[in-house]
């Protein structure tokens, strides 16, 4: 029962006395528990302790030196079978799964660990913790044992830990390491509890001996149980009428008293409950209602899609979008806000709803739509409400967009070109914020032009203002914006899904405190080679899959357009484990033809501008990806003669006769819709 109702039913509780629920004057109780317990006491406590006492006292002493002794041996083994892994490159390949076994095999052990003579650790059960510094746990102190030890080994313990260590020796006795094992001393407790199970036995004939002599005292105190029993089971049964009409002056009378004004409060709780109920329903329909109003699906028109996500903080929420074709032939896409959420935020997205679809074929105008809505919601919103709104209108032929926002978030664009996000902001102020047609004066159209592979996304202000954890830092803008650049070539639903998934991910286990929304225009991503000849060519599709798959799970690595920069290549590469198998010559051949193609890049894709960026991409089929977006290279010739010596005269293309000798297969793919990319092959062989 939360405080609230505890208030509510001590306010009560002068209603109830005045209606006789709770009586007025008690008569001083006689503890029944004092006259059973004193009975049951002075027959059985003294015999009881005494056996309890030694037993347990004799058991702990017996099983501490068992647990000595077999957790020394333990240390021992562990040292005796370290030593030779020890001694290997890659200790930790043969102590892991030993230290695993071990805690496997053995549930009460706490603690397994290998140390070597450098105070590292080299066998443990958590990976992450080999080649750290090994800490003993703290408050260790010596343990008083009967257990013979070596000279350098040592038994100790705390109030939770049994800890014992010996050393791993060469064979020409040099000592290596250390072998740590420790013991949890809760089970010598539970050997203990078992072995008080066993006298309970004992015990009971000692039992029955109090018990006969207070069956006859028990019986003539215990005679308002029947009452009880009768009233309870009226209860029980649903009737909260019921009262129990005991009179007693040991503690069957407090319960029953006691029981009368429970009946009370479940009637109570029970009006509450169905009321509780009823809101529920309520609720439930609520949210039935507004997942009606938005789109169940994706729309498709010519070259564009246009999807969008909704996740509320509360069971409903006070975030809106939508998206419909116009009798023109264009796309409509709106999202909203409301100041506020819940129940209250949902009924005003309902109202904006329905007065979109009446009024949405009889504009053209973004910004005069939306003047329209501030003087329809002034006239129902209560003062302090207000609305952020976007809405916007799509040519699919021309790929024009033409929206307005009122005092919604910017704009962000994705320019497939550059690889870049623009941030394209109004003067709008919220609607209903200001009565008098203030609103629409705010208000106007801004046109822009999605390109092939371009993307406009909106959001509401539950994602970027979703709070960190730790220190509560909003996901913010730059965020975003990083987030719409890494997810742009893959589509809409790409960036509706990663940017939801990041921002919960950014909260982690904080719940959401605003509802998160999501609407995005873009380029088909499965249909934009094919529906722009001449700017997109179905040859390039190939690219644009090893691109799909470089991101979904290949390696990284982002350079600024600076020669100085590519030096990170080198240790870049040696960082991916399938590299590092094919030896040191085939490593530096295709590190080198690697550092050559960027280069080209870096001096005539960039003309050597520090401010534009590429990445490199490891993708697991062996091959190299490498992104840009610079000037698009699409070679015209073979590789050069350089038996001829007019070429090896003119000194030039080396480097891209290098590229090719090393690399089993480069294709190149300029003015992709994900940029420049060069995929180089390395094959299963040697280069």
């Amino acid at each position: 029962m939360t405080t609230t109702r505890k208030g509510e039913f001590a306010a009560r509780m002068p209603d109830r006395r005045r209606s006789g629920l709770e009586p007025r004057d008690r008569p001083r109780l006689v503890s029944i528990r004092w006259i059973v317990a004193a009975a049951s006491v002075l027959l059985t406590a003294g015999v009881g302790l005494a056996l309890t006492g030694v037993a347990e006292r004799n058991a702990r002493r017996v099983l501490a030196e068992a647990a000595e002794g077999h957790l020394v041996l333990q240390a021992r083994h562990l040292a005796l079978t370290s030593a030779d892994a020890l001694l290997t490159d890659y200790p930790e390949l043969t102590l892991a799964p030993l230290v695993n076994r071990m805690l496997a095999d053995q549930k009460d052990l706490r603690l397994v660990v290998v140390v070597d003579r450098a105070g590292l650790i080299q066998g443990h059960s958590e990976v992450r913790l080999i080649g750290t510094p090994f800490a003993s746990p703290r408050d260790l102190r010596p343990a008083r044992t009967s257990v013979p030890l070596d000279s350098i080994e040592t038994l100790m313990r705390n109030d939770e830990l049994l800890f014992a260590s010996s050393p791993i020796r060469h064979r020409n006795g040099d000592v290596i390491g250390t072998a740590v094992v420790g013991l949890r001393l809760a089970f010598i407790e539970r050997a203990v509890t078992r072995g008080r199970r066993e006298q309970h036995a004992v015990f009971a004939a000692l039992l029955l001996i109090g018990i006969a002599a207070s069956v006859a005292l028990m019986t003539f105190l215990l005679r308002p149980i029947a009452d009880l029993k009768a009233g309870i089971q009226r209860i029980g049964g649903g009737d909260l009428t019921a009262t129990l009409p005991v009179r007693d002056r040991t503690e069957f009378g407090l319960l029953a008293d006691a029981m009368n004004q429970m009946v009370a409060r479940l009637r109570s709780a029970q009006a509450d409950l169905l009321e509780r109920e009823r809101l529920a329903h309520e609720m439930e329909l609520a949210q039935q209602i507004q997942r009606s109003l938005l789109p169940s699906k994706p729309l498709t028109a010519g070259r564009f899609v246009v999807q969008g996500g909704q996740w509320a903080a509360a069971e409903v929420g006070g975030d809106y979008y939508d998206v419909f074709p116009l009798p023109d032939g264009r796309i409509a896409m709106a999202i909203a806000d409301v100041s506020g959420k819940g129940l209250a935020g949902c009924m005003i997205a309902s109202m904006i709803s329905a007065l979109l679809r009446a009024l949405r074929a009889d504009h053209g105008s973004p910004a005069a739509l939306l003047g329209l809505l501030d003087e329809r919601l002034g006239e129902t919103l209560a003062p302090g409400s207000f609305v952020t709104m976007f809405y916007g209108v799509i040519d699919p032929g021309t790929g024009v967009l033409t929206f307005a926002s009122a005092g919604h978030n910017p704009l962000a664009l994705y320019r497939a070109r550059t690889h870049e996000v623009e941030w394209l902001r109004t003067r709008g102020i919220p609607l209903g914020a200001i009565r008098g047609g203030i609103v629409r004066a705010t208000l106007e159209d801004v046109e822009i032009t999605l390109e092939p592979g371009d993307a406009a996304v909106q959001f509401t202000d539950g994602v970027s203002e979703a709070a960190r954890a730790s220190g509560g830092e909003p996901f913010g803008f730059d965020r975003i914006g990083d987030l719409v650049r890494d997810a742009g070539p893959l589509g809409a639903g790409a960036i509706v899904e990663r940017m939801h998934a990041s921002a919960q991910e950014w909260r982690g286990t904080v719940a959401p405190e605003d509802d998160e929304t999501v609407l995005v225009a873009s380029w088909s991503v499965a249909g934009a080679p094919g529906a722009m000849p001449g700017v997109a060519d179905p040859a390039l599709e190939p690219g644009l899959a090893a691109w799909a798959a470089a991101q979904a799970a290949g390696r990284c690595l982002r350079l600024p357009a600076s020669l100085e920069s590519l030096a990170g290549i080198g240790g870049w590469v040696r960082t991916i484990e399938a590299v590092r198998e094919w030896g040191d010559e085939r490593i530096r051949l295709v590190e080198l033809a690697l550092y050559e193609t960027c280069c080209n890049i870096v001096e005539h894709g960039y003309g050597k501008d520090r401010s534009r960026t590429l990445e490199v991409w490891w993708v697991p089929d062996d091959t190299f990806l490498i992104r840009d977006d610079g000037r698009p290279f699409r070679p015209h010739r073979g590789l050069n003669d350089f038996g001829d010596p007019e070429v090896r005269r003119q000194g030039r293309g080396f480097g891209f006769e290098m590229i090719h000798l090393v690399m089993s297969d480069v294709a190149y793919y300029p003015g992709t819709i994900a940029g420049n990319l060069t995929a180089l092959h390395c094959g299963s062989g040697e280069v």
